[in-house]
């Protein structure tokens, strides 16, 4: 009888102790799979004028609420691929709406499109673009990698001025805020893109 009061003793410790660990290895791995941006204009530039059209490739553009694009994946502690990451947006989008939002606060009449005009305008061709981003999870923390790379053909009056790229990687590690971490490297990494590649475009509509 002793034996079995003990059983019964002990059996309240050991679900204790076995949701316990559940609920910590379920933190660990936790992590967003849908990624967005909301991106906000950092470089200091206000003297722009005119309009401005940014161009994607019309093959970019999501065309359906029910679109989702894979901005890369989630490894284990092996380098084994467990999940993907996925945006309701395009990486063209999503480089093109912070395009729009720099320019437009740097003083331009900024026109998203997918078709490049004709005739005598200012003309951001994005020719390139690619968002990469990585997830690891272990036991221990979540790390993140993103690289962000903007190819783009500059028009002005018709004429190709310059074809430019830019290029820039992130990554963080944290054993908190999970949920927001793919998406604050995806920003850091877009951010640093942006304050480089918007006073050097801008320079050149100046010239």
């Amino acid at each position: 009888m002793g034996t079995i009061i003990n059983k019964f003793k002990l059996a309240p410790f050991v679900m204790l102790v076995t949701l316990s660990c559940l609920l910590f290895a379920s933190g660990c791995v936790r992590y967003a799979r849908n990624v967005n941006t909301l991106y906000e204009p950092t470089a200091n530039i206000r003297s722009g004028s005119g309009e401005l059209y940014i161009v994607i490739p019309e093959s970019q553009q999501t065309r359906s609420s029910d679109m989702k694009w894979v901005l890369g994946n989630v490894k284990d502690d092996d380098n084994n691929n467990i999940d993907e990451l996925f945006s309701p947006r395009s990486p063209a989008e999503i480089v093109q709406s912070a395009l729009v939002r720099e320019f437009k606060r740097a003083g331009y009449t900024v026109i998203p499109t997918t078709k490049r005009p004709a005739g005598e305008q200012q003309v951001l061709d994005l020719t390139k673009t690619e968002i990469n981003l990585e997830q690891t999870t272990d036991v221990a923390d979540l790390k993140v990698k993103c690289r962000v790379l903007l190819g783009v053909d500059v028009f002005k009056n018709g004429q190709q001025l310059k074809r430019m790229q830019y290029e820039s990687t992130s990554s963080r590690t944290d054993i908190k805020d999970r949920d927001m971490l793919a998406r604050n490297v995806l920003e850091d990494a877009l951010r640093s893109v942006m304050q480089k590649a918007v006073p050097e475009l801008h320079s050149l509509f100046g010239r």
